[in-house]
């Protein structure tokens, strides 16, 4: 019987891995997962006291300042509820501020980098783009030129079929 699900389990898992797993949309995540994770790694090496997800954002933030929660949501891909997470740990750490702002005919909460969290951009930030930057040295670039510009049309068109807007 166990004999039965496990050769079940492994056609399962066969089927599954032959129709997802080698797919594209599967490949992008998968990348992208391994990209975060080399980055995360990096920050560990260098000592620095916060995650990948809080650098993005102070990296976000540091190249446009006071910007509004949800702005940085659409900015991250990330939910609001994520970014408020992200934005109070900062805020505790003291990398950032947050102040309430006019946006049209609203108040809105904005966040800026503090002087501490500036210091941890420029500490951090040319080191994690060089190591990037040399990682995809290894790669032809008209290629790699080509794929961004493939992703970026594929984005672009899920958006306008699904009508989605982030």
């Amino acid at each position: 019987m166990l004999e039965l699900q496990h050769k079940f389990m492994s056609d399962f898992e066969k089927d599954f891995f032959d129709c997802y797993a080698r797919s594209l949309p599967y490949l992008i995540e998968k990348t992208s997962v391994y990209i975060r994770l080399k980055g995360a790694l990096l920050l560990n090496e260098l000592g620095a006291d916060i995650t990948l997800e809080q650098f993005i954002t102070l990296d976000a933030i540091s190249g446009c300042n006071d910007l509004s929660q949800r702005d940085l949501a659409k900015i991250l891909l990330k939910d609001r509820s994520n970014i408020t997470r992200i934005l109070n740990i900062l805020e505790k750490k003291e990398l950032i501020y947050r102040k309430l702002s006019k946006k049209g005919n609203r108040m809105v909460k904005v966040a800026g980098l503090t002087k501490k969290g500036e210091a941890v951009v420029d500490k951090y930030a040319e080191k994690m783009k060089t190591d990037l930057n040399d990682f995809l040295m290894q790669f032809n670039q008209d290629s790699l030129k080509t794929m961004e510009k493939m992703l970026e049309e594929i984005s672009s068109k899920i958006s306008e079929n699904a009508n989605i807007q982030i």
